[in-house]
């Protein structure tokens, strides 16, 4: 089995255990999802209505557009026109009249996502040719950070993960084998991600700086690199500004410009202590094998100087910026959401260890933290954490989301590790008919904000919503769930056939 096979089992895996485990759309970036669903039906990014409901987004002729890049929304057409072809073709409709639409949406989160582990153990297996070290890192990354959670909600998150990765891969690519082509996709790349998440622009810092760093020696070699990175840039950032004149008059008004909550007045130390030291945002306490990867990243400065500056410096770029944003935490979310884009910088170097003696305390070590780190997502894989947020708001007076970020009594964490304690066996109950279903609506007007919560007491997944909708029985919904992680165990065999045959096996 070839590097680019191994990648494409790795990718097919992580994508069966994402398609179980997705949640389906009741929790959603509703702004982007307008965006699509507009661009599809009327060729207009505009919201069919104040989304928000903040009149920061009123574009100059009076329409309320999404203050977020429409590479979301461009990634999310195709699986919005599937729907609206599979609904068309069979009449089949749930819940509210939106819902399969934005369940649709949402795998593209889930796609996307799943693309990101394969490249981590690409660009592992470049850096360390490590067989084994390089599979660690693509499913440390899948299922021991934040990403696995995000896999689930139609954030685009997981989109801008995937362009900064992709860019920064094809970016070593093209420096370390003299290959133009791939400094343009990085820019190329890269300029998406600005498309998707303003904050990926600054992330051109650290590559261009490591571009030019590792062609110190001749200056017209970093010219030349810089030029064929670079023009994809810019020509990305002149289709940014112009998008955000067309709408709001102003190059750099993405709609947020105008609005007090998303402004850079957090003291630093602040927006640091609650990214890395607080009950409910902590990177370490949501992803501990982020503090492996930190360690992992010594390691490979010894092995590779340049390229472990190039991973650190991203990483700090990012956490610095976000931690002076007002809304540094990502409002109510599951750990740190606006960090997942560098996850794979601290993942990556987890490959390097497996060149150490086997008897050595990290490479022992490892194991270890990624079983704790995968059970800490669990909580957030197994229920919807806006679910477990909104029950305890309502019960808790004078709730504020402080409380959320601060408290270990309001943590994401907290929360949802005892509601799924409480749903597992209750959710066993209901699909093997020991406990009557509670009543629900199974549907609902497109308005009605408060239609999820209804589903509280389920584990999120969508094949069990299928169920309690009443689309199937529940030996049907269960069964067409849980397939896709049929075709990741036959993957998983594939790969293991390929570890004990491969000769590095135990390095």
């Amino acid at each position: 089995m070839s590097s680019r096979r191994t990648a494409g089992a790795v990718f097919g895996i992580v994508l069966c255990v994402y398609l179980t485990t997705t949640g389906g759309s009741f929790a959603t970036d509703l702004a982007s999802y307008e965006v699509t669903k507009n661009l599809v039906q009327r060729g207009s990014v505009a919201m069919s209505y104040n989304v928000l409901a903040t009149e920061a987004e009123r574009g100059l002729d009076g329409q309320y557009y999404a203050p977020v890049g429409i590479g979301h929304s461009l990634v999310g057409i195709p699986f919005y026109l599937g729907s609206r072809v599979v609904q068309q073709l069979t009449n089949v409709r749930l819940g509210k009249p939106e819902t399969l639409d934005k369940a649709a949406v949402v795998v593209g989160s889930a796609v996307t996502a799943a693309l990101c582990a394969p490249l981590v153990f690409l660009f592992a297996w470049r850096i360390t040719g490590s067989f084994v070290g390089s599979l660690f890192a693509a499913f440390a990354l899948a299922f021991g950070t934040s990403l696995w959670p995000y896999s689930k909600f139609g954030f685009n998150a997981p989109l801008a993960t995937l362009c900064l990765l992709g860019a920064t891969y094809c970016v070593w690519i093209g420096v370390r084998t003299e290959r133009r082509a791939m400094l343009a996709w990085g820019g190329i790349l890269l300029g998406y991600g600005l498309l998707t998440r303003h904050e990926m622009g600054i992330m051109a810092v650290p590559l261009a700086g490591w571009i030019a760093m590792e062609s110190i020696d001749d200056r017209k070699l970093v010219m030349s690199r810089l030029t064929v990175f670079g023009v994809p840039v810019v020509i990305g950032v002149a289709l940014w500004m112009t998008y955000n004149f067309a709408r709001f008059g102003h190059p750099f008004d993405t709609g947020l410009l105008r609005d007090p909550n998303v402004q850079f007045d957090t003291p630093v130390l602040v927006g640091l202590h609650g990214l890395l030291a607080s009950p409910g945002r902590a990177w370490f306490l949501y992803c501990p094998v982020v503090a492996g990867g930190v360690a992992a990243l010594w390691l490979l400065a010894r092995r590779d100087r340049s390229t472990a500056i190039l991973f650190g410096s991203q990483v700090c770029l990012l956490l610095a910026l976000i931690s002076r944003m007002h809304q540094w935490d990502g409002g109510e979310s599951y750990g740190p959401r606006y960090l997942i884009p560098v996850l794979p910088f601290v993942t990556i170097p987890l490959a390097t260890c497996f060149s150490l003696n086997r008897v050595s305390r990290l490479r022992r070590l490892l194991p270890v933290v990624l079983a704790v780190s995968v059970l800490v997502q669990l909580p957030g894989v197994l229920v919807d954490y806006s679910k477990t947020q909104n029950a305890f708001a309502r019960q808790t007076e004078n709730y504020s989301i402080e409380m959320s970020r601060y408290t270990w009594s309001g943590a994401p964490l907290k929360l949802n590790a005892e509601a799924a304690l409480i749903a597992i066996p209750r959710n066993l109950a209901y699909v093997t008919g020991r406990m009557a279903i509670p009543q629900v609506s199974r549907t609902g007007e497109e308005a009605q904000r408060d239609f999820s919560q209804q589903f509280s007491f389920s584990l999120d997944f969508w094949w069990l919503y299928l169920y309690y909708l009443g689309a199937m029985p529940a030996g049907w919904a269960v069964g067409l769930g849980l397939a896709p992680l049929a075709v990741a165990g036959w993957l998983s065999l594939l790969l293991l056939k390929r570890l004990w045959a491969y000769e590095g096996v135990i390095v």
